[in-house]
């Protein structure tokens, strides 16, 4: 495996922050940078021998700045959303900045997506540390997280590291967005996806995951067997109440998280290039979305994404788990390391 640093641009205001392309053996490479630790590109075989470029994102760092659509990128304290921005924690009430509404999303205004990692390359890998104060964006604690990358045969590894010195809730993922198609080459809608999970949570109005988790069984939820996206939500989502209505509330498609069975999260399949993603994790839910508020936006090479471009499989701990009990724990304690791991595997 090579690993090629380059210079990406200047934040905030002098920090200069760098880029990383790993190439595997076969000449399929991922980009990752410094801003976000976000994925910028990642260009795998298709069944016509030629790479395609699967993830959305743009061509800029200053583009990633101000983006809204966390392309790529890998976000934290807190993964998707807390309810009403607070929580308590060891007889002390928390309140966190109210970015998506009334609640929480993804660590807040200024969460890790934000930030620009410190990094090094460490054999065939590069590490990105970040260091987030006490009280940053209101959550409890010094917490540092460690982010490993590894790109070998097709198989991108991300593993995380955190710890804190105090108490604190933390949920790490990465919020990718991928169009096996290629980037910037249209809708997701025929991609064929699989997800292990029995249960899912339903999302009221706010698209906040509520408890208790619901079987799949008999919804548009339903993916264990396999299916293309549109044969889902069209025209089955819209008219099996309520279902209906979460669907329409989600923006037309779904931002809805699963409770996952096994090791093995999901599967996708381009039916234009045959290229083949396999997500797998420890964590115990994943969010799949759609793209549905992507909207209209500019990315790499000129091309322009809409809504439905781009889907995104953020394997996580639950949403709101510091205020649901009957979710799994997703306090870390103080002085105690946690680790976690996604791995995205390409194949054809």
């Amino acid at each position: 495996m090579m690993i090629a640093k380059s210079l990406f641009g200047v934040y905030n205001p002098e920090r200069q922050v760098y880029n990383y392309t790993l190439k595997d053996e076969s000449g399929q490479s991922v980009t990752i940078s410094e801003y976000g630790c976000a994925l910028l590109a990642i260009n795998v075989f298709g069944n016509d021998g030629v790479l395609h470029d699967v993830a959305l994102g743009y061509d800029s760092l200053n583009e990633y700045v101000n983006d809204t659509r966390y392309f790529g990128v890998t976000v934290g304290r807190y993964a998707n959303r807390i309810a009403g921005g607070m929580f308590t924690l060891n007889g002390v009430t928390y309140h966190l900045p109210k970015n998506d509404g009334n609640n929480t999303l993804h660590g807040g205004f200024n969460g890790f997506s934000k930030r620009a990692f410190d990094s090094q390359c460490e054999n065939d890998s590069v590490i990105f540390t970040l260091n987030s104060p006490d009280l940053d964006e209101g959550f409890p604690g010094n917490f540092t997280l460690k982010v490993r990358v590894s790109f070998k045969a097709g198989r991108l590894m991300m593993q995380y590291e955190y710890v804190c010195d105090k108490d604190t809730p933390a949920n790490i993922t990465n919020h990718n967005y991928f169009n096996l198609n290629g980037h910037g080459r249209g809708s997701i809608m025929n991609h064929t996806v699989k997800i292990n999970a029995k249960r899912y949570c339903r999302a009221n109005d706010e698209l906040l995951a509520l408890a208790p988790c619901v079987n799949v069984e008999g919804t548009p939820f339903d993916f264990r067997n396999g299916c293309k996206i549109i044969n889902r939500i069209f025209p089955y989502s819209y008219t099996v109440k309520p279902y209906s209505k979460e669907i329409i509330s989600a923006g037309g498609g779904y931002d809805h998280c699963y409770e996952i069975s096994g090791t093995k999260a999901a599967e996708a399949v381009s039916d234009v290039t045959g290229i083949k993603l396999e997500v797998f994790s420890d964590m115990p839910a994943m969010q799949f979305y759609t793209g549905n508020q992507i909207g209209h936006v500019r990315g790499k090479n000129g091309a322009i994404y809409n809504s439905f471009d781009g889907f995104a499989m953020e394997c996580q701990k639950f949403p709101n788990a510091i205020n649901e009990p009957s979710f799994p724990d997703c306090v870390i304690k103080a002085g105690q390391p946690e680790k976690s791991y996604i791995e995205y595997r390409f194949s054809r």
